[in-house]
């Protein structure tokens, strides 16, 4: 898989792609998707140093994928975390190798900043493939969350 950092040119399709996440989210029959939060959160990932955001791309350099997420602090300590925040793949090219990817990159990304863990919470309707994945990154299952300890 080739990835790179998110761009600006991306926003359009991230912004097509993020649309397409909510749909299949058990939330996009309570709550309306809002394009303009969407891209103030895409502008926050190309510019936050504590936000990392970056695109899956197929062997024609097509985009195919996002994973975006954000350093935090405990609320009891100076030392960080990392969080999720969204992992979307287009549907053509679930299946494969491409979530994990973007995952070690946010993983990699994280330790790299000191983080003392990293946390993915999947949406329900993903939980069983995602059991798969993170016990192939060492994660726990703690709850509706994984964490991995760096």
């Amino acid at each position: 898989m080739r990835w790179r950092f998110v761009e600006q040119d991306d926003l359009n399709w991230i912004l097509a792609s993020a649309e397409d996440m909510f749909k299949e989210s058990e939330w996009s029959n309570e709550l309306e998707y809002d394009t303009e939060k969407a891209t103030k959160y895409f502008f926050s990932a190309i510019s936050d140093p504590n936000v990392f955001g970056i695109i899956s791309l197929d062997e024609n350099e097509k985009p195919i994928g996002f994973l975006s997420g954000a350093l935090l602090e405990y609320s009891f300590s100076n030392a960080r975390y990392g969080r999720e925040m969204d992992m979307y793949v287009v549907p053509s090219k679930r299946g494969g190798m491409t979530a994990i990817q973007m995952m070690k990159k946010f993983i990699e990304w994280c330790k790299s900043k000191d983080a003392k863990e990293v946390y993915f919470e999947p949406s329900r309707g993903v939980k069983k493939d995602f059991d798969a994945m993170a016990k192939r990154l060492d994660m726990k299952n703690i709850g509706t969350i994984y964490r991995r300890k760096l």
